[in-house]
């Protein structure tokens, strides 16, 4: 009898634990307070905004989740309870780019302690949630007017209103341009720099993009200037080489026509900058030297030339086209001559023709800013110059998230070892010529 009588106590011991299981799984469950009438009123309303209120409610949730497992169930007997509840607060929640007003539940120390945070609150409580959903509207074109009227409010939300949004976006953008400048490229090989400056808000954007050995691009840096002299072009790539930019090594250096980039690239990266003119930038220029009627005839020209897959051949019909602009305007025909063989570094390469293309121009970077420019069209009033870098930062940061990798990148290994082979050919002949 002793013995049947233990075994029905441990039956009934496992029972229990089973159930004090069970209640224990029930309890993490997240049931929303939804009566029917109030069902019924979201129903009415669009989807995102039902969205918003059911967010809000799962939040509020998993806040009383949190506080169940701090403190256990509530009216529970639990003498060796460490937390205690503490009744509720009326607190603030940021939640789809607007501030929502919620009842916080407290906790504390059952020893008369102090309060005990909640994780769940701090994490709704973020500073960067709000001027995280600002930046996302605002580098797509929303407007500091528009915003209130381009998102779904929740039913008790604030905090959108122009000023909040300008503010927010102020330092969310901020944050942007620290971190960009803050990049650091320590055992990142960039075979390929493309540098550009370009005209943004009425001031000159010298901009930095890097591309790696697996075809990678990534945005290197940027730097603000009234115009693209040397003196920006310069601070700009010795602040890329403190950052652990590599320039000891064969490197494609592609640039506009910019005298100043000229100079700059080759005072930091020396014998081992390989440059490659830009020839749209060489076409536009060259272009703006001959007449309207003899257009035509110089891009088809200009266009057989650059597509040519051999050298000399490439060189020689482009010292062709420049003996004819002689007849037409012999300033046509200087601007094409200066800088000649730069225009065909790639081809005298010898790459692939997908990568021979991508690579004689710096339209990737064009095409970053076009982004930015997008989103900034209808600004009408730039207050300051920190003011034209931030936009400028988070239109290149949102078109480097979209970034493809380079056409024509299985090719790269051929392009280093071009880039070497031509380096060690221009240092041969640097000093035999010294001799």
């Amino acid at each position: 009898m002793k013995r049947a009588y233990a075994n029905r106590a441990k039956s009934r011991k496992r029972i229990a634990q089973k159930r004090r299981t069970q209640a224990q799984a029930a309890a993490r469950e997240i049931q929303l307070p939804l009566d029917r009438e109030e069902l019924l009123t979201l129903m009415q309303d669009s989807l995102e905004t039902v969205a918003i209120e059911l967010g809000l409610l799962v939040a509020l949730g998993l806040m009383e989740d949190e506080v169940t497992r701090l403190c256990g169930q509530r009216y529970q007997r639990q003498p060796e309870r460490v937390h205690t509840r503490y009744g509720h607060q009326q607190g603030v929640a940021t939640l789809a780019g607007q501030k929502v007003a919620v009842s916080r539940p407290r906790v504390r120390q059952a020893d008369g302690g102090g309060e005990v945070p909640l994780e769940m609150y701090s994490r709704l409580q973020s500073p960067d949630a709000m001027p995280s959903a600002v930046l996302r509207r605002m580098v797509r074109g929303v407007s500091t007017r528009e915003y209130e009227h381009v998102i779904d409010m929740a039913r008790d939300g604030f905090g959108v209103a122009k000023s909040s949004v300008s503010r927010d976006f102020v330092r969310a953008s901020a944050a942007q341009v620290k971190a960009l400048a803050e990049r650091c490229f320590n055992g990142q090989r960039f075979p390929v720099v493309m540098i550009d400056g370009v005209e943004y808000a009425g001031e000159t954007m010298v901009v930095a993009m890097g591309i790696t050995e697996d075809g990678t691009k990534r945005i290197l840096g940027l730097r603000q200037g009234a115009t693209e002299n040397a003196v920006v072009c310069t601070a700009l790539l010795e602040d890329l080489r403190e950052r652990g930019l590599d320039t000891t090594q064969p490197t494609l250096l592609v640039l506009d026509g910019s005298k100043a980039l000229h100079a700059a690239a080759r005072r930091l990266w020396g014998q081992n900058a390989v440059i490659q003119r830009c020839q749209v930038h060489k076409k536009r220029n060259v272009k703006a030297h001959v007449p309207e009627k003899h257009q035509p005839e110089l891009d088809q020209r200009l266009g057989a030339a650059y597509q040519e897959s051999d050298y000399e051949a490439a060189k020689q019909s482009l010292e062709s086209t420049a003996k004819w602009l002689s007849r037409i305007n012999p300033d046509a025909a200087a601007s094409l001559r200066e800088g000649l063989e730069e225009t065909l570094t790639v081809v005298r390469l010898d790459v692939s023709a997908a990568l021979r293309r991508t690579l004689s121009t710096t339209n990737p970077i064009e095409s970053a800013l076009s982004v930015t420019r997008r989103v900034t069209a209808r600004v009408t009033r730039w207050r300051d110059g920190d003011m034209r870098k931030r936009w400028c930062a988070a239109g290149l940061l949102r078109a480097e998230a979209k970034f493809r990798r380079l056409k024509g990148r299985r090719a790269m290994p051929t392009l280093l070892k071009a880039l070497e082979s031509l380096v060690r050919e221009l240092r041969t002949g640097n000093k035999q010529h010294v001799a």
